[in-house]
């Protein structure tokens, strides 16, 4: 029992010894300073492809006969813009659907009466130029519906990675400036992280990305990143 005692004792006064060494620390990390701080990198360029979703859609008495029409006419198209010199890999189905159309329900049992067959496909152009050609090649070979251009680039990686060294470079000057007003200098970096992408088409260039005939604008393209960094600053 008295050993017990004698232990417990001790354990006791080690913990009071060892607090004013955990008072300091608490002390030296309440000392400590830091900044969060966030900035953005952002690239403009030109698109590199573009997009085309386009595809038909028929209406029939039967399913059969309204997925007949709509998948000759879209197999027409594809024929057609292969000839045109798009790849297959750059050929790809994006919906087939069937839909039931119904008698009005006022003049007795709802009844089926036709079906609606819509299929569309997305076509890759390589070169954007191109679009409007291989718009007009799949209208004209029987696609009737067109459900818009999307550009892009074919390797979005490095101007996403422009985009974020632009960010953090950015981050690193602004940390710097802002410890510099605050009369303290930067430390080290503690943290960083990254907000994403973002791809959107230019806002001053908007206005032309239009049809007009055949011809289809491409206008511009803008990459934008977000970064966010902890530092630790110290006075100078």
């Amino acid at each position: 029992m008295r050993r017990a005692i004698v232990l417990a004792a001790a354990l006791v006064a080690g913990a009071m010894g060892a607090s004013p060494a955990w008072g300091q620390q608490g002390e030296a990390a309440f000392r400590t300073t830091t900044l969060n701080i966030s900035a953005q990198g952002e690239v403009r360029t030109v698109p590199e492809i573009a997009t085309l979703v386009i595809g038909a859609t028929w209406e029939a008495a039967t399913a059969q006969g309204a997925s007949a029409e709509t998948n000759g006419r879209v197999n027409a198209a594809v024929q057609a813009l292969r000839k045109a010199g798009v790849a297959q890999r750059d050929i790809q189905t994006q919906q087939v659907q069937i839909t039931p159309k119904y008698s009005d329900r006022s003049g007795g049992p709802v009844r089926i009466i036709a079906y609606e067959a819509t299929t569309m496909v997305s076509v890759i152009a390589r070169d954007p130029g191109r679009a409007g050609d291989l718009l007009d090649t799949a209208m004209g070979a029987g696609a009737n519906q067109v459900r818009g251009v999307r550009y892009g680039l074919a390797d979005p990686g490095k101007a996403q990675r422009e985009a974020r060294d632009q960010a953090l470079r950015a981050l690193q000057d602004d940390a710097a400036r802002v410890a510099d007003v605050m009369g303290q200098r930067v430390v080290r970096l503690v943290r960083v992280d990254s907000q994403g992408w973002s791809q959107v088409m230019s806002a001053n260039r908007i206005e032309e990305i239009v049809v007009t005939g055949t011809r289809i604008e491409p206008g511009e393209l803008v990459v934008r990143t977000s970064v966010s960094g902890l530092f630790e600053l110290t006075p100078k």
